[in-house]
């Protein structure tokens, strides 16, 4: 029997981006110990040798994305465009799939990164024993039932049941079979191994899965499995992440003129929908960068008027609760503002203890300089001020998280 790894990615992440607002799209695009969540569950079914061959099923519009977190990927058959449910983007995937009908399809959610190759080898060694194998854990805790008001109206025995993960793996005839009876009926499974129990004759057979098979669904679930993945012999250091951010203002009379934070005595000060301090929002698009997530303009949009005149200050603030959510603290950051006046000498020291008090680090750790445009196009003669920014971020562990609390 030849196996294939199938690979559905297509959810919309809701829990994910509720609980990390301003999070980038589909959970299973987020960074984890230097690459995307799905990279890593790609990865994890491409190394092994009895793999044949890996479809991944994304979202529609998310096809550019995860081709670009799958560049180079091994064993990658196929990107199939999914459908508005995990069960349509199954059938998707499996029909684009092909394969003979004993061949065994495996079937495994791109939000489980963290999958071993023994989770894949007893599965697979199950489903030719046996016709399927899904991975499951016994249930250990103490289950209660409990009524609208959540008032326990009984203990529910725990001695037969499971808490079902993937890898799920069947013939590729009995998948087939499951689906097609399920969108004939229009019938909505919570799981593959639902619909082979309601539209077939094969029974399900249960395998002992793992309980670092974890599924990502908050920011605090990618905390955990990075410490599970540097952890294991086989997994590579947390490498430091780098993002640059660039801004430029146009100056105008009429405005007072913040830099890093700090109001700099001027005639003129800086045209935008906030405070305009380019220094901080090229700084915040280096932040948000390093950590793949989306630019200023997308989490605070110019059309928004809670951000009429606000302080860029408060923005590097949200900016870098952000990267605390995803367990990130700042190694060290360093800017050029380009500008014929005024001189800011001055005023530097201020801006570097303000920026670093508000990113949680010391003030060497935040480098300003300035230059001039040498008098060259619109900056040279004294129209705007621009501003370039490096940032590099690291991976904060739990333990050091509790020293530093």
């Amino acid at each position: 029997m030849v196996a294939y790894a199938l690979i559905p990615a297509a959810g919309r992440a809701a829990r994910f981006q509720s609980a990390a607002p301003g999070a980038a799209g589909n959970k299973v695009y987020a960074p984890l110990a230097g690459k995307p969540v799905l990279r890593w569950t790609v990865e994890a079914f491409a190394k092994h040798p009895e793999i044949e061959g890996v479809v991944v099923v994304c979202g529609p519009e998310e096809v550019a994305a995860c081709r670009a977190a799958l560049t180079g990927a091994e064993k990658l058959l196929a990107i199939v465009p999914g459908g508005r449910t995990r069960q349509e983007s199954v059938a998707m995937g499996l029909f684009a799939l092909g394969g003979g009908a004993d061949d065994l399809v495996m079937v495994h959610d791109g939000a489980r990164p963290l999958v071993s190759a023994d989770v894949i080898t007893r599965c697979l060694e199950a489903a030719r024993s046996f016709g399927n194998s899904v991975a499951a854990l016994p249930v250990t805790d103490t289950l209660k039932a409990a009524d609208d008001t959540q008032i326990v109206t009984r203990t529910v025995d725990r001695d037969s049941l499971w808490a079902v993960q993937t890898p799920q793996v069947f013939r590729v005839a009995t998948l087939y079979e499951a689906h097609t009876g399920a969108r004939d009926l229009g019938w909505t499974g919570t799981d593959e191994a639902s619909l082979v129990e309601k539209f077939t004759e094969e029974p399900v057979h249960l395998t002992q899965g793992d309980p670092e098979n974890l599924k990502i669904t908050c920011p605090e679930d990618l905390r955990l499995a990075e410490a599970l993945l540097l952890s294991r012999s086989e997994a590579v250091p947390m490498l430091p992440r780098i993002g640059f951010g660039y801004d430029i203002h146009p100056l105008i009379e009429g405005r007072k003129l913040f830099l890093g934070g700090v109001e700099v005595p001027s005639d003129r000060g800086l045209d935008g929908h906030s405070d305009a301090d380019v220094l901080l929002h090229a700084l915040c698009d280096a932040l948000l960068g390093a950590a793949g997530l989306p630019d200023i303009g997308n989490l605070f949009p110019n059309t928004d008027p809670n951000y009429k005149n606000i302080s860029s200050l408060t923005l590097l603030r949200e900016v870098t609760g952000h990267l605390v959510k995803l367990g990130y603290s700042v190694g060290n950051v360093d800017i050029t503002l380009i500008a014929e006046a005024p001189k800011i000498a001055p005023y530097v020291p201020q801006m570097r203890t303000v920026i670093a008090e508000v990113l949680g680090v010391t003030a060497s750790q935040v480098g300003i300089k300035a230059t001039t445009n040498e008098g060259l196009g619109a900056l040279g003669r004294g129209e705007g001020i621009a501003a370039h920014a490096v940032a590099l971020i690291v991976y904060r562990s739990e333990s050091q998280s509790k020293a530093a609390g």
